[in-house]
């Protein structure tokens, strides 16, 4: 969300060192991991409004989400401006890993945490 830029209202987004390489459900999991899950059903349905989504690809997004996650929180971890916040988001990080580890779909329900 922090490498999105609003000029005149639109929406710009920067900051592609770590997203449009990979696999195209790994993009995905890079874009809709901060988001709310509304939010990220939107994405779904405006990706989805381009190009179908086909096959068993909910499962396979939530694991490429699970590794978004930790490969951010290697890349910040360095970072000590960045402790505070990461200890921050851990309750969420374990919901998500509990919820990912039981096999429960997660990434468009809300997680008790």
């Amino acid at each position: 969300q922090a490498n999105i830029i609003f000029h005149d209202g639109y929406p710009h987004p920067i900051d592609f060192g770590r997203c449009g390489f990979g696999y195209f459900l790994y993009d995905i999991a890079h874009t809709i991991l901060g988001l709310y899950p509304s939010q990220r059903e939107l994405v779904i349905k405006g990706y989805e409004s381009n190009r179908k989504l086909v096959g068993d690809w909910l499962p396979a997004l939530e694991s490429f989400t699970v590794m978004v996650m930790i490969e951010n929180y290697c890349h910040h971890a360095l970072d000590p401006r960045e402790t505070e916040g990461l200890k921050e988001e851990q309750p969420y990080a374990q919901a998500i890993i509990k919820h990912y580890l039981m096999g429960t779909p997660f990434l468009f329900n809300s997680i008790e945490v």
